[in-house]
Formats: C-alpha cells, sequence, structure tokens
C-alpha cells in the first residue's frame, strides 16, 4: 500500500521543548477511517477520522537506522472491533482521543466564514480554538458553545476545501497553543486496508535524526 508519513509541527515543537527539558513520551497509536484518504502532512493537528477502537500504548525503544540509536521507534498493535476499512495511523502524545462531531451541512465553498455542526459539547464554549476536517484546520472564533460556528480557513498553514454534508470534524491545536488534544505527534495515511472483525495490525513509527 502506498503510505505517506509526517511528523506534525506540533511534534516539531514537542522535539524542541523536550530538549529544553520538558517531558513527553509520544507512544500511543490510533488508526482511522477516513474514506477520502486526504494526504497526510505537517500542517496536520488532528486524525481526519479516528476509529472506534481505543488507542494503543505502544513499545518503545532506541534503535539504530544508520548511526548507533539515531531512531526513536514505537511498535504497537490494535485489533479491529467490525469490519471496516483504515486509512490512517496516528502517533500520539495522549491516550485520550479529541473531541469530535459532524458537519449539519456541507461546506460548499472555500471562503464560507461560518459552518454548522451536529453538536458542541466535545469542544471548548469559550475562546478561539481549532478543528481539522479532513486535511484541513480551521480556527473557531465565535459562535463557541453553539452549534454555528464563525470560521477562520486554512488555518496553520494548511489549504481551504469544500467539506461533504457528515464530514467529521475533530477537535485539535497546532504548535504555540494551548488546549485540548494538540496531541498529534506523527501521521500516516494510505490507500485503503479492508479489514474483518478480530484483524490486527502491527504499526511501527520511526523518527529518525540525520
Amino acid at each position: 500500500m502506498a503510505t505517506t508519513v509526517v511528523y506534525t509541527q506540533r511534534g516539531r515543537e514537542l522535539i524542541a521543548n523536550a530538549v529544553n527539558g520538558t517531558t513527553f513520551t509520544p507512544k500511543y497509536i490510533g488508526w482511522g477511517i477516513n474514506s477520502t484518504n486526504p494526504t497526510a502532512a505537517s500542517t496536520d493537528v488532528a486524525p481526519f477520522q479516528e476509529a472506534s477502537e481505543a488507542r494503543v500504548t505502544g513499545t518503545t525503544s532506541v534503535v539504530t537506522t544508520t548511526t548507533t540509536n539515531d531512531t526513536y521507534q514505537v511498535v504497537g498493535t490494535i485489533t479491529s472491533a467490525s469490519t471496516q476499512t483504515i486509512n490512517e495511523s496516528i502517533l500520539a502524545n495522549s491516550a485520550t482521543k479529541p473531541g469530535s462531531t459532524t458537519l449539519s451541512a456541507a461546506i460548499t465553498t472555500t471562503g464560507a466564514t461560518s459552518m454548522t455542526v451536529t453538536s458542541a459539547a466535545a469542544f471548548p464554549s469559550s475562546g478561539t480554538y481549532y478543528i481539522q476536517i479532513d486535511s484541513e484546520v480551521i480556527a473557531v472564533t465565535a459562535g463557541q458553545g453553539t452549534t454555528t460556528w464563525t470560521i477562520t480557513r486554512g488555518a496553520n498553514g494548511s489549504t481551504a476545501a469544500t467539506h461533504s454534508n457528515g464530514a467529521t470534524v475533530t477537535l485539535g491545536n497546532p504548535p504555540g497553543t494551548t488546549g485540548n488534544n494538540g496531541d498529534l505527534f506523527m501521521h500516516a495515511s494510505y490507500t485503503g486496508l479492508a479489514l474483518n472483525n478480530g484483524d490486527s495490525l502491527s504499526a511501527t513509527f520511526q523518527l529518525k535524526f540525520s
């Protein structure tokens, strides 16, 4: 299967903070089922559409790729609880999935400045926060706590796009911001992998320093 793997802008920030003395261990692996299969990008702040299975705690190690101990590695296995097609895998700094909802109406233009969702329960009730729909990051600047939001498009260096009614809306914050679930460290997207109930998939994430 064709695979695109990136470590995100948040990942770079976490690495820099670790060098500066902040302790963190990105070791939680999840997967997703977004059928449109957007391409993973460093601008991503959340999964495209995380599946129902819980994130698993991977086994961490330092291994050698080119020079001694130049690669951080995380390996974990997730077992499918249903028949589904997996299109993405993530490595995160939190075991908790980000809050999510769905669009209650399509976003039909790239210049739209408002959007409606089915529920705001999993999102902050005040302050600017960031969401991801497919591969676009969007800032929510007003309407917090309601189901109609005022938005700024193409945030975090992403590209504004149209989105279908029912598309998944996921909470996530880009580098340099505070808030829930700004934890996406690495993100992989790939051609759909069909799984049956009980099938397992082992994922290996490697961050090599060169």
